[in-house]
């Protein structure tokens, strides 16, 4: 799941939220919500002759009529989720490892004491910038690893005994151009593959990237001094690099993608 603040709010409190404090839809909403539903249950079996039974889409409707009411209204009245309810409710999503250690990092900037709030907020906001750096070069991965096909050296040496051991003339004709159109389709492939090697590494780096600063939260979180203005600045220019590298790597992979730097067959 992608995770930004309102997202992951919105999120967890459609799929988990505790019925203490949150169970306060009114009254005049789901009877509205009920009432909206017979009618247009009403209509559809008005409309609808051959229903063999109309009152049944009259109660299907409002039911579902009430618990959309009830669903919009639960996630309009919801509370503020602290640091500590979030860590609780993780183990309930399914997170990639990227993915954990971003939310870690985030509630840690919450929780630092000696963190400025404005300070934090900003880093939060280069923190969500960088991990949808993450998620655009997973998507690239993805889209590489699709385009690379399934073309192996095995298949061409096959396809080389298989030449060598051909004597008529045209089946050999044939079968030299579906070796040299092999060729083409591995040497399409290694180059593919090379860029969705370096966006895996990229990955990896923002990975590592998002466990170290936790973990130096953690350390400066015992120090007195805390997290300074000069440590703030190198942590958004780090973080500002490892954005600017994963676009340059993005650019030059959909220009393989589009076939520019691909050879010509």
């Amino acid at each position: 799941m992608r995770l930004n603040d309102e997202l992951l709010h919105q999120e967890i409190y459609r799929l988990l939220a505790r019925e203490s404090g949150q169970a306060s839809c009114s009254a005049f909403v789901l009877i509205g919500a009920a009432v909206v539903g017979a009618v247009l249950g009403g209509v559809v079996a008005t409309l609808s002759p051959e229903v063999a039974k109309p009152q049944a889409i009259v109660l299907t409707t409002m039911v579902s009529a009430v618990i959309l009411g009830y669903g919009y209204n639960l996630v309009r009245s919801r509370a503020p989720l602290a640091p500590e309810d979030i860590r609780r409710l993780l183990p309930l999503l399914r997170l990639d490892e990227g993915e954990q250690a971003y939310v870690d990092t985030v509630l840690a900037l919450t929780e630092h004491s000696a963190l400025r709030e404005e300070t934090a907020e900003q880093l939060a906001r280069e923190l969500k910038e960088l991990m949808d750096t993450y998620y655009d070069l997973q998507g690239q991965a993805e889209a590489l690893h699709e385009a690379m096909g399934t073309a192996t050296e095995e298949e061409r040496q096959r396809l080389r005994e298989r030449l060598e051991r051909t004597d008529d003339p045209e089946a050999r004709v044939a079968l030299q151009e579906s070796l040299q159109l092999l060729e083409q389709r591995l040497q399409n492939r290694h180059i593919l593959s090379a860029y969705a090697q370096r966006m895996e590494a990229h990955l990896e780096l923002i990975l590592q990237t998002l466990k170290s600063l936790r973990e130096s939260l953690a350390r400066l979180e015992l120090a007195p001094e805390g997290l300074g203005v000069r440590d703030v600045e190198q942590l958004r220019q780090r973080l500002l690099e490892l954005r600017q590298e994963a676009a340059a790597i993005e650019s030059a992979a959909q220009e393989v993608l589009s076939g520019r730097a691909l050879p010509e067959g």
